[in-house]
């Protein structure tokens, strides 16, 4: 089919055969002659396969900007957060550094002579720490004295070595003390071991290094009023012995006992009162022991130094 030519307006159009016109639709335009737009139907423009992928990507930005522009002038509206109740524990003080501690050999170690022995003190009054072995019918098997001169902060750490004999093998004790200079105990610990006549040390861990007991009320050297002191503190029990307060003046009297009943198997808090009666200032030791059932002894024993006041 041939095209033939119309005049329209100032214009002239060019009727393509029906495979252009295809191609007209295809591509959704119309192609004027002279550069004239014509007054008919138009259709847009239709865009090339190969820009196809740029046209896409320029429209997908442009949407994404649109959507941020949205995003940034419209905020959304923040949630106001909900009010939540916290529960924070009271913690109990902690135990504080043993003054007095066996750290080598631990409990229960297997040892033949000599006791190589490892301790860290903070001496008392007279600088003097004994240690001292017992067998398992209590019998005394050997003692060591030894004065600290120089005490770098926070204290000493000693090696002593004491020898020993036994014949067989048995059940000792191992007791560490210190005392003031009144001759009263001011600290002491102890441990159980098995002595060996021969053969191989086989040494155990030591106790963790805190004490057993913590004081938190009465103060060291505190001063106390109206013939009661109120004590606050923890133990940690050695055994299911009582555990035993009590005042004791410098000449040795006793002037109030307390037992208390603590089981468990870490520091077991408590408060508890010593009523009194002094006519003038007493200068007075408050002492928490436990005995050892096993060699009936003291196991355990620590202090402070307290003023009582009528």
């Amino acid at each position: 089919m041939t095209s033939d030519s119309h005049p329209q307006g100032d214009c002239h159009f060019v009727w393509l055969d029906m495979k252009s016109l295809r191609l007209i639709l295809l591509l959704a335009s119309l192609w004027t002659l002279s550069g004239c737009v014509a007054s008919g139907p138009t259709f847009p423009t239709a865009i090339p396969p190969e820009a196809l992928p740029t046209v896409v990507a320029q429209t997908a930005d442009a949407l994404n900007a649109t959507a941020r522009a949205a995003f940034t002038s419209t905020p959304l509206p923040s949630e106001t957060p909900i009010p939540t109740i916290t529960l924070t524990p009271t913690a109990m003080p902690p135990a504080p550094r043993a003054l007095l501690q066996i750290e080598s050999p631990g409990p229960m170690s297997r040892l033949v002579s000599p006791l190589q022995l490892q301790i860290f003190v903070i001496p008392g009054e007279t600088g003097l720490v004994q240690a001292a072995l017992y067998g398992e019918d209590g019998r005394l098997l050997a003692r060591d004295l030894t004065r600290i001169e120089d005490v770098p902060p926070p204290g000493a750490n000693l090696y002593i070595e004491i020898p020993f004999e036994v014949r067989v093998a048995e059940l000792a004790r191992l007791e560490l003390s210190t005392s003031d200079k009144l001759g009263r105990i001011e600290k002491l610990v102890s441990q159980h071991m098995m002595l060996l006549p021969d053969g191989l040390n086989q040494i155990t861990p030591g106790n963790p290094p805190f004490d057993r007991a913590a004081i938190y009320s009465p103060a060291n050297e505190a001063k106390i009023f109206g013939g009661m002191l109120e004590v606050d503190g923890a133990f940690w029990p050695l055994n299911d012995q009582p555990v035993i307060l009590e005042l004791q003046d410098e000449r040795g009297r006793i002037l109030m006992t307390r037992q208390l009943s603590l089981t468990g198997d870490s520091h077991i808090p408590f408060l508890t009162t010593l009523p009194y009666t002094v006519s003038e200032p007493t200068p007075a030791l408050l002492t928490i022991r436990q005995m050892d059932p096993r060699f009936s002894a003291i196991a355990y024993l620590f202090s402070v130094k307290v003023i009582l006041n009528p």
